[in-house]
């Protein structure tokens, strides 16, 4: 990854926790308390259980969130840790949750009601599920659907009562409602009957009303939040499965949850870098238009001082090479020299489509790729006028001309840069060999880093489009 986390989450503000754990019929001999962020586990302290006994005790306070006891033995739970941080826990490995007897700390003792209660709805979904699987007639499934309705409002209401029962600021409501996904309003009240494809007009707002409210349920400022469990996996869901997957959603969208964030510097760092990452990682093509447009915004704008020097050199070098080969851009001209010493421009190749192909005679997946490219491209798609701008990258001007002729590929456009003055490396990303762009007649970029195959693909989808 280009990017590595590394956050130190601190409160000053506190004196010390004391975290008693009496757990029965254990066998292991250690306990380890730690607490969740982006997607993981961080162990806090460590504990020798004797007889099950055992103490988390330090002369600091905790900051606040969702932690986990675990034992080696791999079994483990769940806990809220709040204000009260001198609290005792009683529980059976076997049973955690049907066995947790908490005092000292009210909050802590609410989550784990909160658990408890959703346990036992999941277990009633999953009976409702059962049931709708044998349902035969459409009459029984219509009521089987209004339970599980009904499931959902009972988790809502229970989710709501919280609210009186804790204190303004306390994190057992704010958590609970955080595993809430949007409720959606029945927008079938408000299309007309008569509205032309009124079906797809309900999806579309149901989509927009989701989207645009996903995180309604969440304090961006909150940095509780970054301690729990379910945090990572919901911006995975957005970013995965609820954004369109283009470079210009996933900017939007991301600088919109981000600036929301903007007052915690800890929460803006996260959102800011996960952001980043998410198009560093995407396999989209085109993807990394977003990673320039966040990159310019929040880190080469010296905005993200939590970067060191190795970080900001990585993204600025990424950066340099990225922002002049991305989709839709017009290519960089490139003035190139022949093996008869003459010398071709590619912005004056006058063709509907132009494969710019950048090779090496001595490269061994070229030696695979160069063939295909002439028998399986060129001699394929010649006749609706596609050309091959093939760029050698080295300055071995023998064993080029000699890799010309072994091939038979006199009808690509053969050029080399023997002083390396066109920059081409930075200019399309020439990291490696083969590297393949499709042009189109105005030279902009159609794709790019294309294997033969997708090369096919994305050459059958263009002529059929036009």
């Amino acid at each position: 990854m280009l990017i590595i986390c590394t956050f130190t989450l601190t409160n000053l503000n506190a004196q010390k926790y004391n975290i008693s754990v009496q757990l029965l019929n254990c066998s292991d001999s250690t306990a380890y308390l730690a607490h969740y962020f982006d997607g993981r586990i961080f162990a806090d302290d460590t504990t020798k259980l004797a007889n099950g006994k055992g103490s988390f005790s330090k002369d600091k306070i905790l900051d606040q969130g969702i932690y986990v006891i675990y034992l080696p033995s791999q079994k483990y739970f769940d806990l809220l840790i709040g204000e009260d941080q001198e609290f005792s826990i009683s529980a059976d490995p076997n049973d955690f949750i049907g066995s947790i007897s908490i005092s000292g700390s009210i909050e802590t003792n609410g989550f784990h009601d909160f658990q408890k209660f959703m346990k036992s709805q999941n277990e009633k979904s999953k009976g409702i599920q059962e049931a709708f699987k044998k349902a035969t007639s459409e009459t029984e499934k219509e009521k089987i659907k209004e339970k599980f309705k009904n499931t959902d409002l009972e988790v809502r209401a229970y989710i709501e009562k919280l609210s009186t029962k804790f204190p303004e600021n306390s994190f057992v409501q704010k958590f609970a409602q955080f595993t809430l996904s949007p409720k959606i309003p029945d927008f079938k009240n408000e299309i007309p009957v008569n509205t032309p494809d009124r079906e797809k007009v309900i999806q579309r707002k149901s989509y927009l009303y989701n989207k645009d409210h996903y995180f309604d349920h969440v304090n961006l400022t909150d940095s509780r939040y970054l301690r729990t469990p379910i945090l990572k996996k919901k911006l995975d869901f957005f970013y995965e499965q609820i954004l369109v997957q283009s470079p210009d959603t996933i900017v939007k969208e991301s600088v919109k949850i981000i600036e929301q964030a903007r007052p915690d510097s800890i929460f803006f760092q996260y959102l800011t870098q996960y952001a980043l990452n998410y198009a560093v990682k995407s396999k989209v093509m085109g993807m990394d238009a977003a990673f320039v447009s966040l990159a310019k915004k929040y880190y080469l704008s010296g905005q993200a001082n939590w970067a060191d020097s190795t970080l900001m050199a990585n993204i600025r070098e990424r950066v340099i090479k990225t922002q002049f080969n991305l989709l839709g851009m017009k290519s960089q001209d490139l003035l190139m020299q022949t093996p008869e010493g003459e010398y071709v421009r590619l912005h004056e190749v006058e063709a509907p489509y132009t494969v710019l192909y950048f090779w090496e005679p001595d490269c061994g997946h070229c030696k695979k790729v160069t063939p295909r490219l002439k028998t399986e491209i060129l001699d394929q798609y010649r006749e609706k006028g596609l050309e091959v701008f093939a760029v050698c990258t080295q300055d071995q001007k023998e064993m080029w001309e000699n890799a010309i002729h072994d091939y038979d590929i006199y009808d690509f456009i053969n050029c080399y840069d023997p002083q390396f003055q066109t920059n081409f490396r930075i200019f399309y990303d020439v990291y490696s060999t083969p590297t393949m762009y499709l042009l189109d007649k105005d030279k902009k970029i159609i794709a790019k880093r294309l294997d033969i195959d997708n090369l096919k693909v994305f050459l059958n989808n263009e002529l059929k489009k036009n």
